[in-house]
């Protein structure tokens, strides 16, 4: 059983509830100083317009400063992937880079390479009509979204990586090379190389440090390592190609 409230509560109640009624704000008197002290104690005074004028001219200045951050990393990163067009040795005969190095003819035929794991919806097959001689295409269109099975599509693009390499060498590109790309270069460590999840991430990222998959891709590997491990097949090393991925990329599919 609750406690009964105080004595006088109800009249305290209606005095506040007055007071809020009557408020006017054009009453208040302005203030043309403040009383500000600072951390050792002085006491200063500081007028109004002051106070306001120095709060704008940090938030313009802050502004300034995150936008000229934000352009200065835009440049970096232009400049950066004019010059990210070299693919990456991960092992002999295995090779990981982005858009750059998928569409540098030159260094695909310097490094031997026959097959392209290309991973990635939006970027083309470039070389796929090539007239010197066409590579081998195998694509997996899908974004660098932690929500995206890669499960499904393990077990074809390993295979695929491994027939590469023994054909002369295979590419293995995203967009920017550093999720995707790497996220089944891994797959196939673990898979042919028996490697543990901790040893093909620093294999990968000594051939390319910049590379990061993201977490959700992080935790399939783990479990794809342990269906490894395991000698059982994941939830999704048993599907076939999708028919509409090769509706959407007729050009592209494995030749």
């Amino acid at each position: 059983m609750s406690s009964p409230p105080p004595r006088g509560w109800c009249r305290r109640q209606s005095a506040l509830l007055a007071d809020v009624r009557a408020f006017n704000k054009e009453a208040l008197r302005p203030t043309p100083e403040i009383r500000v002290t600072t951390l050792l104690g002085e006491l200063k005074l500081e007028s109004h317009d002051e106070v306001y004028t120095k709060t704008d001219d940090f938030e313009e200045e802050e502004r300034q400063r995150l936008m000229d951050a934000a352009v200065q990393k835009l440049a970096l990163l232009r400049k950066m992937s004019g010059k990210d067009k070299s693919p990456c040795q991960v092992l002999p005969g295995l090779f990981i880079g982005p858009i750059g190095a998928a569409r540098n003819l030159k260094a695909l035929r310097k490094r031997g390479i026959t097959h392209i794991l290309n991973v990635s919806p939006i970027v083309p097959c470039y070389f796929r009509d090539n007239p010197e001689g066409a590579f081998t295409y195998h694509v997996v269109p899908i974004y660098d979204d932690s929500s995206v099975d890669l499960l499904p599509h393990l077990e074809k693009a390993v295979e695929f990586i491994a027939a590469g390499r023994k054909a002369g060498g295979v590419l293995v590109h995203c967009y920017a090379g550093q999720s995707r790309s790497a996220s089944f270069v891994i797959a196939y460590l673990l898979a042919k190389e028996s490697m543990s999840l901790s040893e093909a991430w620093t294999t990968v990222r000594r051939a390319r440090p910049s590379v990061q998959p993201n977490q959700g891709f992080l935790r399939q590997l783990a479990e794809y390592e342990q269906s490894i491990l395991l000698n059982t097949p994941t939830k999704a090393i048993c599907g076939e190609t999708n028919a509409e991925e090769e509706e959407v990329f007729p050009l592209c599919i494995e030749q």
